[in-house]
């Protein structure tokens, strides 16, 4: 990967990031009891360094799940920009897919995201191999490297007791030349990635509507939308305003297309009441929409939504299932 690849140890690797949450604040893999996820953390002790993918991906670091975005009051309405200084450890190969995803959608085009847009500027993204596939994983199917990434600031391979560290970007080299003394020496060098078969769809939007038993897909679906949350690329939400004292707040909070009141018009009227046409949106829209409007899917292939659902779907075998219907 590296013409004289950087290692440090354990130790020094936590030295590090005990610097950084000096003046950052530091989210990283780490327990609530129950499960893993990208928390943040103030004590190196408080990370965990395995090989498990955290249950939730770390989407919420950049784009929270309540956010308040606008303050009204007799003055006028005012909106306040975040700018904490973050660092995101650990974020594996198919999180880090999905954030750039994600700032390809948030950031460009017609609509754009001030919010998500000062968070991940504002943030050191450190990246960190996967050593296997997880239970219901395909990332490899969507073009996902399980061992590097440069869709981040500085990328780590777990060598042993080692970790074997690169830096992606001008941010990254500045990061570690803090700590890591005769840094020019150091060349990082492309690798070469062959991904398996590529799970895609090419389908027009007319196909998927008439030719596709989305009645039959969706049989045991019971639209809880956990999918959508756990899902590190899904991204829809919605407005609350919310009135204290003598000021009124905006808040954006997130909410999901498999829902039954996501599309419910004032007028009573529903486009899609049925929970057939919700999942057929959440298909369409990441592997046909997205892709005709930034040339990307929308799924890394990071396997959550199939692990998490209480009635057992899996996108992947439903993906599958429309390439077979429609070829």
């Amino acid at each position: 990967m590296s013409e004289a690849a950087i290692k440090l140890t354990k130790g020094e690797l936590e030295k590090m990031l005990a610097a950084l949450m000096r003046d950052r604040t530091v989210f990283a893999p780490g327990s609530t009891g129950a499960k893993l996820e990208y928390l943040p953390v103030d004590d190196v002790s408080d990370i965990v360094f395995g090989d498990e993918l955290p249950y939730k991906s770390p989407k919420d670091v950049f784009f929270p799940r309540c956010e308040k975005i606008v303050t009204f009051s007799e003055n006028g309405a005012e909106a306040e920009l975040p700018e904490t200084q973050t660092v995101l450890f650990g974020a594996r190969p198919c999180d880090l897919e999905a954030l750039d995803m994600l700032k390809t959608i948030l950031t460009q085009g017609k609509f754009k995201d001030p919010f998500f847009a000062a968070r991940y500027e504002n943030a050191l993204i450190i990246g960190l191999a996967c050593a296997e596939k997880k239970p219901g994983c395909f990332c490899d199917q969507r073009e996902t490297d399980l061992d590097y990434s440069e869709k981040c600031d500085l990328f780590l391979r777990a060598d042993g007791d080692k970790f074997e560290v690169l830096y992606v970007s001008d941010k990254g080299k500045k990061a570690l030349g803090a700590h890591i003394p005769g840094l020019e020496q150091f060349k990082n060098t492309p690798r070469e990635f062959r991904p398996a078969e590529t799970l895609s769809l090419d389908a027009a939007e007319d196909d998927l509507f008439t030719k596709i038993d989305w009645e039959e897909i969706t049989e045991t679906c019971q639209s809880c939308g956990i999918c959508t949350y756990v899902c590190p690329t899904c991204h829809c939400f919605m407005f609350k305003d919310v009135e204290e004292d003598d000021k009124a707040y905006r808040y954006r909070n997130w909410d999901s297309c498999m829902f039954p009141k996501f599309t419910l018009h004032a007028s009573g009227h529903n486009p899609r009441a049925a929970k057939r046409e919700r999942y057929r949106q959440r298909v369409a829209h990441k592997y046909v929409y997205i892709k005709e409007n930034f040339g990307m899917t929308a799924c890394t292939g990071c396997g959550r939504c199939i692990r998490s659902c209480p009635a057992g779907m899996s996108i992947k075998t439903v993906v599958e299932g429309i390439r077979e219907e429609l070829q």
